[in-house]
């Protein structure tokens, strides 16, 4: 056992990620993590169509732990680590049958574990880990099933893309990549099998909207599947958004940037400066490596396949990300398929994937986990609070979403009578409040926002109309509270009815 250990340490390096995200669990869930949460621990609207049954598993997951006095999110946050350490484990898999030297599957796991992409939802409650899990147990089936051509290998590669399909809708470039590579097989059986093991997803779907709506047809069932998108919830390609903010979701799969860093940096100066000097050392060494790369000739059958699966899985996922204008979440692929690319391309590997690779990891360390786990990075908890102390005000929020969602979850209910959005406010309803003389707050004046993706993407979709009543009222608000989060300041405003007299 000691002695396969030493030949296989990599699955230290495993067990450490494991270790590291594990004790920095995120302080900041998102906007959606709260969302799946409340799902998960009331019930409801446990069957979302983008994400079918992660709601679903998290309520199961949640059902032993309802007597404890454990916070939910952190159970669920957790169960997402467990499925982050089975990634990198298939990953070792699959690299062991294409290097078969130790020291280029451990460095390739430090590259992966170190990028911010993944270490970003392991730590988190989203719900973008388990389907990778089972996108990377598929490709793991599809690179056994192109050595020996074994049936069960189609069969489970099928399971696999079903079950993620269900976890989430991304997974059907990876259901569509390995269902290609069978049809060019040109085995019916395989493609047949892969057919009927595939009607789990529509039968899964099918079900749901049954039990649901109590009753099914065609018509329902592609509504219910598209509802997001005709809902407008999924976001349709904007020309800046998608340039702009594609750069900048690949860039954050790799390293964290952030407005929060520089005043991360000037809180704690004299261990930031040193860690970004050795970060940046790192960085060096592995562009020096990166020049030093050979070509390694493919000269087996299945690896020019196998490479080709990649290709194609590699150009739908980014494609798709940017037409989703830059989702970040749909790029947390993209290093993986490029560690099993530059593998089978290239030799000397070594040097290139352990330099970037600790790059990433002490970099991502000190300015991605460790504030998102010991820090305040946002100010809208503090908002919550003072709905829940001025149940009657009114509040106009910038991040009206990301407050419901945490609501929700605080009070096992949803908050659906007084905060909005400001495009959703019309004149008439502003005299309305103005004559019940109801308290009007707002976040859309003063404070300090950071430089961030989510900013940037606001600044584009959220353009406010300048005959917007709050717009058109700012004489008659004053601020009123100051919330600070690390690097950002928010302030409420409140209107002032009587201001002109």
């Amino acid at each position: 056992m000691i002695s396969y250990l030493k030949r296989n340490y990599s699955w230290f390096i495993i067990i450490f990620f494991g270790l590291i995200y594990f004790l920095f669990l995120s302080n900041n869930p998102t906007s959606d993590s709260y969302s799946n949460a409340f799902s998960s621990i009331t019930s409801q609207e446990l069957f979302r169509p983008h994400h079918l049954l992660y709601s679903a598993f998290g309520y199961l997951i949640y059902l032993p732990f309802q007597i404890t006095n454990i916070e939910p999110i952190k159970i669920f946050q957790f169960v997402n680590v467990l499925f982050a350490l089975s990634c990198l484990t298939v990953v070792r898999i699959m690299l062991h049958r294409i290097h078969s030297k130790e020291t280029i599957i451990a460095a390739s796991v430090v590259f992966l574990g170190s990028c911010f992409g993944f270490q970003r939802f392991a730590i988190d409650n989203e719900c973008y880990i388990i389907p990778l899990f089972f996108t990377l147990l598929a490709m793991n089936f599809v690179q056994s099933f192109l050595m020996r051509n074994r049936s069960y290998k189609v069969i489970l590669c099928a399971l696999a893309c079903s079950i993620g399909c269900l976890f989430h809708q991304i997974v059907i470039f990876a259901w569509v990549s390995s269902f290609l590579i069978f049809v060019f097989n040109g085995k019916w059986r395989f493609i047949t099998r892969f057919i009927f093991i595939s009607l789990i997803i529509p039968i899964t779907y099918s079900l749901v909207v049954y039990f649901q709506e109590g009753n099914l047809s065609f018509s329902s069932l592609i509504n219910f599947v598209l509802y997001d998108y005709r809902n407008s919830n999924a976001e349709m390609p904007i020309l800046n958004n998608v340039i702009i903010l594609s750069a900048i979701s690949l860039v954050r799969t790799f390293i964290q940037v952030h407005g929060y860093i520089f005043q991360f940096i000037s809180l704690h100066p004299t261990i930031c400066i040193p860690m970004i000097i050795i970060a940046l050392s790192f960085l060096v060494y592995g562009i020096i490596y990166l020049f030093k790369l050979k070509n390694r000739q493919l000269t087996i059958f299945q690896e020019r396949r196998f490479v080709r699966y990649c290709w194609g899985m590699l150009i739908l996922y980014f494609g798709f990300a940017a037409f989703s204008n830059g989702n970040a979440e749909f790029m947390v692929i993209i290093p993986f398929l490029i560690v099993f690319l530059a593998v089978y391309y290239f030799e000397n590997l070594l040097g290139a994937l352990f330099g970037l690779g600790l790059f990433m990891y002490v970099w991502n360390l000190f300015f991605g986990l460790i504030p998102m786990a010991n820090m305040n990075l946002s100010s809208n908890k503090e908002i919550v609070n003072l709905i829940l102390n001025e149940p009657n005000a009114v509040f106009v929020l910038k991040d009206k979403v990301a407050v419901d969602n945490i609501f929700a979850y605080q009070q096992r209910k949803e908050n659906k009578s007084n905060t909005y959005k400001i495009s959703e406010i019309t004149p008439q309803q502003f005299d309305s409040w103005v004559k019940e003389n109801r308290t009007i707050y707002t976040d859309y004046f003063g404070g300090k926002d950071l430089a961030s993706r989510a900013t940037i993407a606001e600044n584009y979709n959220n353009r406010i109309k300048s005959s917007n009543p709050i717009i058109n009222n700012k004489e008659q608000f004053r601020p009123k509270y100051k919330f600070n989060s690390l690097g950002s300041e928010k302030e409420i405003w409140t209107f002032i009815s009587n201001f002109a007299h």
